[in-house]
Order: C-alpha cells, then structure tokens, then sequence
C-alpha cells in the first residue's frame, strides 16, 4: 500500500537496476535474477500501485472534496482522532466503489494467473480500508484466497503488514510483491521480493536486486 506515494510508471532507476548480467527477461517483461530455490513460498500482493495504477485511499479524499465538500473539514479530524484507519473507514463509507473503473497493471495480473493456476496461495494484503480491498478482491474472482487490509482500527501499512504477514507465515516464510517507499519496511521480512511498478528511488533505498522485477 502506497499511503500517497504510488508511481505511475518505470523511473530512469529502476531501468537501470534491471541491467544485471546473468537476469532472465521473461515475456511477459518482468525480470528474475534466477537464483530462487525451488520452494515456492505463498505469494503476499500490495494493492495501491501495485496492482492497481493509482491509490485508492487518494482517490476517494479527492472525491470527498469534489463531491461532499462539507466534509473536508471532518477530514483532518477522522485522521487526528481515532487514527489513520479510523480515517480510512470513514472514507470508505462515504465514497462509492467501482472496481470495474479502476485501471490495473494488467502485466503483472497475467503472472498472477499463471502463479494462481500452478497452484500457488496468492492473498491481496493493502493498507487501504477493508471495504475496497474486499471489493477489488472479488472482482478477480478466485485470484486470492484471502484479503488482509486495514479494518478502522489497525492501520496494515508498513511495519503492521510486516507484522501481520510474519504472524500469518512466519518472517521470511512467503513472497511479497509490492512498489512503494512503504514496502521497504516489508521486503526485509519476507523471503521472496517482488518489485511491481516501483516508485522513484525504492530499488535504490531496497539495498540488494530484487528476486523479480516488473517496471
């Protein structure tokens, strides 16, 4: 999850990170460095720029302004007191949801399939409220089989989907796939690091190639 900071395309970086000799270009345009084991762990997908072009979360504050502009001033206030979640939720319920309108990465969704029909536990985990995530989830019908998400009192952003990944498999137990500056506080703790889509500046701040790269 993004909180914000999601990218919308391949900055001049992340072309770069992927010239590594000896990487596999597959065709579908992601990259692997080839060198994972023959385990393959339960696959754990961000949301908000990973899987889909833009933040949720984002999206529907601006469609508050537009569209209930007397709420903006409850705006400051829900993220203040309860919290950030609490914040979420109250969007959440005031915003309508179409995930038929969304625009999704449809590259990195092709290989999800392919994980999914091979069998692999794939879980869509964002720090976006739970009522857009579960929607989003069942648009793509039985590509997830579950949904972690913030649910008006945790906030699963950062290093709360850290921990709650690590409690559902065990730290270094399953892949995650995610883009942004927040996931740099997931990648460490998970076995597998996926890049999808990646935000200015986060394969540099990653520190080490990641197992799969899509740009």
């Amino acid at each position: 999850m993004t909180d914000g900071d999601a990218g919308s395309g391949a900055p001049a970086d992340a072309g770069r990170a992927g010239d590594r000799g000896g990487d596999e270009v597959r065709a579908d345009g992601s990259r692997t460095k080839g060198t994972a084991g023959e385990v393959v762990l339960p696959l754990a997908v961000d949301m908000d720029g990973t899987i889909i072009l833009t933040d949720t979360t984002v999206a529907g504050a601006r469609w508050i302004i537009l569209h209930r502009p007397w709420y903006v001033l409850l705006l400051p206030l829900w993220e203040v007191w309860p919290g950030r979640s609490s914040w979420k939720r109250h969007l959440a319920a005031r915003v309508p949801f179409d995930p038929t309108s969304l625009r999704y990465n449809e590259p990195f969704l092709h290989w999800l399939r392919e994980q999914k029909e091979s069998g692999r536990e794939i879980i869509l985990v964002t720090a976006s409220d739970e009522k857009p995530a579960a929607a989003v989830a069942k648009h793509f019908g039985d590509l997830f089989d579950d949904v972690l998400a913030s649910d008006g009192v945790t906030n699963l952003h950062g290093r709360n989907k850290a921990a709650a990944l690590d409690a559902r498999w065990g730290r270094g137990e399953y892949a995650y796939a995610g883009n942004s500056h927040s996931d740099l506080k997931v990648w460490p703790h998970a076995g597998e690091v996926i890049v999808v889509n990646p935000s200015r500046g986060v394969l540099r701040r990653l520190g080490r190639e990641p197992d799969l790269l899509f740009e």
